[in-house]
């Protein structure tokens, strides 16, 4: 049965990425090698048609076509390069006194301008799970999203 639904996230570097199905449910995992298509057009909002295969780390796109374009006001998100310091978090700068500042964004309150939408937030929670460990499973990284996406909501640092 054919399913269809837009690409959330795909990093052609690692090969992996989430379709979100237009039914709603859960994301499903994307790899390259299920797929046989053109990387370079699973853009983040492209429209997609494919199948679920179920296996024992959870739901997988298999099948997949892509059937529209990304929307243009789609931009590129910038992602972190490999090797970066601090473990892939943004670079610390040194203040005046030679100590370490964190030039990382604060949490925002009341929706100033650093507030996320939830759709970029989940891709950000992604892209850290992602790359913490090889060894989560795609229901395992979902469930885990879900449940701090929830949780940055309900805290204000995040509008839905």
């Amino acid at each position: 049965m054919s399913v269809s639904g837009k690409i959330v996230h795909f990093d052609a570097n690692k090969g992996f990425g989430f379709l979100a199905p237009d039914a709603g449910g859960s994301d499903v995992f994307l790899h390259i090698n299920d797929i046989d298509i053109d990387e370079h057009s699973l853009k983040p909002g492209a429209a997609v048609e494919f199948d679920i295969e179920e296996t024992d780390r959870g739901s997988k796109a298999v099948n997949l076509v892509v059937t529209g374009g990304a929307p243009a006001s789609a931009p590129e998100r910038p992602r972190r390069t490999e090797g970066a310091r601090d473990g892939g978090r943004p670079d610390r700068r040194h203040d005046d006194r030679g100590g370490a500042r964190d030039d990382r964004r604060k949490p925002a309150r009341g929706g100033d301008a650093a507030s996320l939408d939830s759709g970029t937030f989940s891709e950000e929670i992604t892209e850290l799970l992602l790359d913490a460990s090889g060894t989560l499973t795609a229901s395992q990284i979902l469930a885990i999203r879900q449940r701090v996406t929830d949780f940055a909501i309900a805290r204000g640092w995040v509008f839905d």
